[in-house]
């Protein structure tokens, strides 16, 4: 039986494939890697883009890479997984040219090499440190385990800002900084220790959660670029589950008005402008200059169970004057979508205030549940109005921010499995223009997709990491003490 044994191993391993490519056959087409990373555009200095190649019987792994101006990293394995320091070194050398990825692979003891494909490295500079998000297992009627998270992007390092179990477990939600900057923000929680968290000027402010002549709470925030006001919507948010096959769940608001809270008096604006009962207002941003505030609105229906298909945003904009904390004006209708039979929704405008970033699906505010979700810019020099085709999918995409360059985006998409929400960037040219967005780099991707159990969402951009630290955070939000709002009401 040893013998048998013996001459079974010897078999096998002689199929098996050798750990260097031999009797190589060429294949005039690209490799199936994940992520897909043939033809992105990514700055230097990112983290590895490692990647593995689909199919259960991939046995073996060869992959060079060679930069156009020089420089050459090879790898072998069950996936390519590059070495950081020679990662970076390699993206650098090769700023404003490409690298070719020579990819070959062993399957039944056969080795097959691809076509080369390139990614090609932009001249222009990431400039930030890395990103914030929150992480949510996917689900609707209840949560679980989450938490908001910065994360390195030379390298893979994640770190909890505040996690719900260390306040047992209240739900986390729309962490925001200012222009990236980590050590202004604020978020909101709400469950037992229900609050509204302000990070300004080295304090840590613990808002009510609500403020009873609002009727909500305080979501969906941006920042006045003066670092003194926040705007923030408040809204009654509903769920319906839908019965046919491609739809899931469909949120909605019964009310939703815009307020903005001055950081410093804990004033709250409600100009009747932006709080209607005739409208449905949503996701506030200022523009970079802090002269305007940027808006979705919607006409409400009369019965959101039959008319929900009905509800369609269009971004608007009215002038704030940051000296005498007012609005002034008229509402002026900047992407007029609901004419078209589209929704228009989170409106975010590149920190050079040349182009509009939105997201456009059929209807409703939630478009991250909305598989026909695009991506859409418009240029505000010369109107036009486009999507990203690039850089779009067949899934959802939806919630999304402008690094402070305004040369990178980063979002969220379905487009992997139809369920979890990962982050893409992508990077944009001067002109607008919008390269094939890559997905967020994980250390061994075939592994992290296997094993996650969460999406990603509300992402941003971040200078450096946040000097806040997690313990304070926690103590902050499980203390009784609440800063109270009080409101000034314009008609």
């Amino acid at each position: 039986m040893r013998q048998i044994l013996l001459a079974l191993t010897a078999l096998l391993l002689t199929a098996a494939c050798t750990p260097t490519p031999h009797d190589v056959s060429e294949v005039n087409e690209w490799p199936a890697i994940t992520p897909d990373y043939v033809g992105v555009t990514i700055p230097a200095g990112i983290a590895p883009l490692n990647f593995g190649v689909r199919g259960d019987d991939v046995e073996a792994l060869d992959v060079v890479v060679r930069g156009g101006k020089g420089g050459e990293l090879h790898v072998a394995g069950s996936d390519a997984c590059f070495a950081l320091e020679e990662w970076h070194e390699l993206t650098r050398q090769n700023a404003g040219d490409s690298l070719m990825v020579a990819v070959t692979v062993c399957r039944d003891g056969k080795w097959v090499r691809y076509r080369e494909f390139p990614i090609y490295v932009s001249t222009d500079s990431l400039g930030e440190w890395g990103l914030t998000y929150r992480l949510i297992p996917p689900g609707y009627e209840t949560y679980g385990a989450m938490g908001i998270y910065e994360r390195d992007l030379s390298n893979f390092e994640q770190k909890a800002i505040i996690d719900n179990r260390d306040i047992e477990m209240g739900c986390v939600n729309c962490h925001t900084p200012d222009r990236t900057h980590p050590d202004r923000f604020t978020f909101h929680v709400r469950g037992d220790h229900g609050a509204t968290l302000l990070g300004h000027d080295g304090k840590l402010d613990v808002l009510e959660p609500r403020n009873e002549q609002l009727g909500g709470g305080m979501v969906y925030p941006f920042w006045h670029p003066s670092g003194r006001y926040v705007a923030y919507s408040t809204n009654q948010t509903h769920q319906l589950f839908h019965q046919v096959r491609g739809k899931r769940v469909e949120v909605y608001d019964d009310k939703s008005d815009l307020i903005i809270l001055n950081a410093e008096s804990g004033e709250l604006l409600r100009d009747s402008r932006v709080a209607t009962d005739e409208y449905l207002e949503n996701y506030p941003t200022f523009s970079p200059d802090g002269a305007w505030l940027y808006f979705c609105r919607s006409e409400r229906v009369d019965s959101v169970w039959r008319d929900y298909g009905r509800i369609r945003y269009d971004i608007c904009r009215v002038a704030f004057d940051a000296e005498a904390f007012s609005l002034s004006g008229d509402v002026e209708v900047v992407v007029a979508a609901s004419s078209d039979g589209k929704s228009a929704n989170e409106p975010r405008l590149s920190y050079d205030g040349r182009h509009l970033l939105y997201t456009l699906c059929d209807y409703g505010c939630f478009p991250i549940w909305h598989r026909e979700s695009d991506l859409w810019m418009k240029n505000l020099e010369d109107g036009e109005e486009r999507p990203l085709v690039v850089a779009n999918s067949a899934d959802a995409e939806s919630f999304h921010n402008w690094s402070i360059n305004s040369r990178w985006i980063v979002f969220t998409s379905r487009r992997d499995d139809g369920l979890y929400t990962q982050l893409y960037l992508a990077h944009v040219a001067a002109d607008g223009t919008v390269a094939k967005a890559f997905r967020l780099p994980q250390r061994h991707p075939l592994e992290y997709d296997a094993e996650t159990i969460y999406s990603f969402n509300t992402p941003d951009f971040a200078s450096r990491p946040m000097s806040a630290d997690r313990q304070r955070i926690r103590e902050a939000i499980l203390s009784t003490q609440r800063k109270a709002t009080h409101l000034r009401s314009v008609e």
